[in-house]
């Protein structure tokens, strides 16, 4: 009970006034005492009395100010208030690089990557007792694949970094310059895994990301290009190891058929990659035609689908267009079936990170790492593509 002298709150009938006036102060609260003269001895003249005490004293129990007062002409917030950010950065281009680290990276030497391939081991023969003896021959090719320069630069400058130090010396914020680094070493990742796919070392190619054009003289070919020998890389890919829908669908039978070819010629694929409208596809195929879903883990502890024994992963990198008759997997749907057994990616140097001199009031660093894809028995691997 809110008590004012020798008044109390029976005597007034206008408790919602009352409230008003108060601010919404909870029961029992003093906010002033006043007192009373002795000629107030009637009801209204009490009432009248605690008018002119609250209007005397509203300085005293004045609310608080709102939130909403006093906010920027090009905004709502409030001037008052300060603003606190969520130290999160949200990647709105997150892109899983899975081959990146699938893949097997084997030290290199020198600035080309060789290796050499036995194509031909001649019949062995029956023969008489104490027959004259002749050598057979075998056949062996050296291949060798240049090492291409990837880089990825990034710059923040000493302004920045100066502004954003209150904030790191309190705890709980970004770093700037470790946020620039953070992001181009996501860009690169992103440029190996796109051009693990997708590369082409005879003309420029896009990358899927932000569909940029990247150099073709500058990247290193990747599984398409090496398997189908499509720009006649001349590294042993061959159009038999590639399978052009055409723009029908894909069935279960292309499927096994692209593994059989693979298994064939000496092969044991152990990974599917494709895009993710084919991921789909795969699933509702198994569904309906062999009712049942299995999956399988693989390395870095990820779960996925898998087809006869066989882990089938799905990649942003590749096109989800369907196939009108014409397309690649640059331009469309496509399925890779790999054995990684024969696949490796030769690496001069790995992803090393290095300041650059500094000729204005900024930190400028580069990312970089030496490398190339080879694809020692393209033979062993199928591409399936340009289905609807």
């Amino acid at each position: 009970m809110v008590e004012l002298g020798t008044a109390s709150r029976q005597d007034f009938p206008e408790a919602s006034m009352a409230k008003a006036l108060f601010g919404g102060a909870p029961e029992g609260t003093v906010i002033s005492k006043y007192q009373w003269g002795s000629e107030m001895t009637d009801a209204s003249m009490k009432e009248s009395g605690l008018r002119k005490g609250i209007q005397g004293h509203v300085v005293d129990f004045k609310k608080a100010l709102y939130s909403t007062l006093n906010t920027y002409s090009a905004g709502t917030l409030p001037v008052l208030i300060p603003v606190y950010v969520d130290p999160e950065v949200v990647d709105l281009t997150r892109r899983a690089t899975p081959l990146v680290e699938l893949v097997p990276r084997v030290t290199n030497y020198g600035n080309y990557a060789s290796y050499n391939q036995i194509s031909t081991i001649a019949t062995a023969q029956a023969v008489t007792e104490d027959a004259a003896l002749t050598e057979q021959n075998d056949t062996y090719l050296r291949k060798t694949v240049p090492i291409k320069v990837l880089v990825s630069v990034g710059r923040v400058t000493e302004f920045m970094i100066e502004a954003s130090r209150p904030y790191l010396s309190s705890g709980g914020y970004v770093d700037a310059l470790s946020l620039d680094v953070r992001a181009k070493t996501l860009a690169l990742r992103r440029l190996e895994e796109a051009m693990i796919l997708l590369g082409d070392s005879t003309a420029d190619w896009t990358e899927p990301v932000n569909s940029s054009t990247v150099s073709g003289v500058n990247s290193y070919d990747g599984l398409y290009q090496l398997i189908s020998n499509y720009n006649s890389n001349g590294y042993g890919g061959s159009a038999s190891y590639k399978t052009d829908k055409a723009g029908a669908a894909l069935s279960i039978s292309d499927i096994r058929t692209g593994i059989r070819t693979a298994r064939t010629a000496g092969g044991e694929p152990n990974l599917m990659v494709c895009d993710y409208a084919t991921y789909d596809e795969i699933k509702s195929l198994i569904q309906d035609q062999l009712r049942y879903v299995t999956t399988q883990n693989i390395s870095w502890g990820i779960t996925t689908l898998s087809f006869e024994g066989i882990p089938i992963i799905a990649s942003r990198f590749l096109n989800t267009t369907a196939g009108t008759g014409s397309n690649t997997p640059y331009t469309g749907r496509s399925l890779f079936i790999l054995d990684t057994n024969v696949i490796e990616m030769r690496v001069l140097r790995d992803v090393t990170y290095e300041e650059l001199a500094q000729t204005n009031l900024s930190k400028k660093f580069v990312l970089s790492v030496f490398e190339t894809l080879v694809v020692k028995a393209p033979q062993f691997n199928n591409v399936i593509f340009g289905f609807a």
